[in-house]
């Protein structure tokens, strides 16, 4: 294909030099060798001329690249030999006296300048008074206040003072700033910070610092208070570890009563009591189980944190897992094994009967006491009867009264007072048999 011009396009058999449109491919070969043989020759020794110099730029390619490479195992054998050679020592010099000096200054200056700015705290924050007017002259006297009459732009931001940009104080080192460059300290945080001791109420989220429940503090001294707030924060925060130990001991503390009491629970089963029943000792039971799971699995955590082998915190680790395996074996897996519901009833009907018998030789002393009463008196005496209703008996309401505390006391597993509650039952119980006993004599 080939374009004549810009408008008609050429298609065929064309020579591509003049262009003329031949009808088969042999004609065109013909044309080309007769007519523009002159043509050929030159295409023919450009071709001579590109071959030569490709086979030259080759040549010289191969041989650049050959010099290079041996260029590179020339310098690779220096650079092995000279690093198994003994390199003599230079000169030098330590600069960690220098440093130490440096660093040293830096935090004496920080140091003193901080605490001097917290005896000033210290002596704001101290007996402050509430009305404003004598708090002004109280924050006067602990620092002394620039004078400002020569001073005509805040030092911080360089902005002109005016009616509307007025001049305030810092009140820890006395410097003068305007308004926007002033920073407030809470009050109550200001004491937690010099009394570590003194409990920091938390501020609601849309609570707002001003100079009425703050004090106004420039830049300087303000990074300087917040970062030995930082500090205290930092030594006073728990660890993970430390949180994990302190529940763990939490957890034991809470353990050794109910250990206690489930032994408590478990004799009076086994004497025949009516204090306590089976359900209230298993469900003693099960929450002495939970409790040595959470010791369980909070030991677990502490000797999963990671430490170096050897060292005192794993040490410590290991020993803490040790002791709480130790604790959990010992005091609350080998707890004394309960009654079963025959032997409990065996040894109740056996309770019963003796109970039975004292009170029948109580009746029969009562009898004895009351013939021989009788006799001294002569037949004249008249026996005092009681018709007293037993519905009407104050013991009985006080005992259905225990009684409902009782059950209350089971649900909530407050088990102690039940304990309680049934001896106070139980002097009920004898005194109603003893007036039951005296009315009928």
């Amino acid at each position: 294909m080939a374009m004549a011009n810009e408008d008609e396009i050429l298609e065929g058999f064309l020579c591509p030099i003049c262009k003329a449109d031949l009808k088969s491919a042999s004609q065109l070969t013909s044309h080309f060798e007769s007519l523009h043989s002159e043509e050929q020759d030159v295409l023919r020794s450009l071709k001579d001329i590109f071959g030569k110099a490709k086979k030259i730029i080759l040549n010289n390619d191969d041989s650049d690249l050959k010099e290079t490479f041996d260029r590179a195992l020339k310098f690779s054998y220096q650079e092995h030999r000279y690093l198994d050679e003994e390199q003599s020592i230079g000169v030098s010099r330590s600069s960690t006296d220098y440093l130490k000096g440096v660093r040293s200054a830096r935090l004496e200056r920080y140091a003193t300048e901080t605490n001097k700015l917290l005896i000033r705290l210290d002596k704001l924050v101290c007996n402050m008074p509430s009305d404003p007017n004598q708090r002004k002259l109280h924050e006067q006297e602990v620092v002394p206040w620039l004078d400002g009459s020569s001073v005509k732009l805040c030092p911080n931001c360089a902005k002109t003072f005016n009616l509307t940009r007025r001049k305030h104080h810092c009140r820890l080192c006395g410097s003068i700033l305007c308004h926007d460059c002033s920073l407030f300290l809470d009050i109550n945080v200001a004491r937690a910070i010099v009394d570590p001791s003194v409990p920091q109420t938390s501020n609601p989220p849309d609570h707002e610092t001003t100079e009425k429940n703050g004090l106004r503090l420039c830049e300087h001294c303000y990074n300087l208070i917040e970062l030995r707030k930082q500090v205290q924060e930092t030594r006073n925060a728990k660890t993970v570890l430390v949180t994990a130990y302190e529940q763990m001991r939490s957890l034991m503390d809470k353990a050794r009563p109910d250990v206690a009491m489930y032994e408590k629970m478990c004799q009076s089963l086994f004497d025949g009591e009516t204090t306590y029943n089976l359900t209230d000792v298993n469900k003693m039971r099960g929450r002495i189980g939970k409790l040595a799971e959470g010791i369980d699995l909070l030991s677990k955590q502490i000797i999963a944190f990671p430490a170096e082998p050897g060292t005192r915190q794993a040490r410590l680790q290991t020993a803490i897992r040790q002791a709480a395996a130790h604790y959990i074996k010992e005091d609350l897996l080998s707890l004394r094994k309960l009654p079963t519901e025959a032997q409990i009833e065996e040894v109740r009907r056996q309770r019963y009967e003796k109970a039975e018998r004292q009170i029948q030789m109580e009746r029969e002393r009562m009898e004895r006491q009351r013939d021989r009463l009788e006799e001294m008196a002569g037949p004249s005496a008249s026996r005092v009867e009681s018709n007293q209703d037993d519905d009407d008996n104050p013991l009985l309401e006080q005992m259905n009264i225990i009684r409902e505390y009782i059950k209350e006391a089971r649900k909530e597993m407050k088990f102690e007072e039940v304990a309680i509650l049934e001896t106070n039952l139980k002097e009920l119980k004898k005194e109603y048999h003893l007036q039951k006993l005296s009315n009928k004599s």
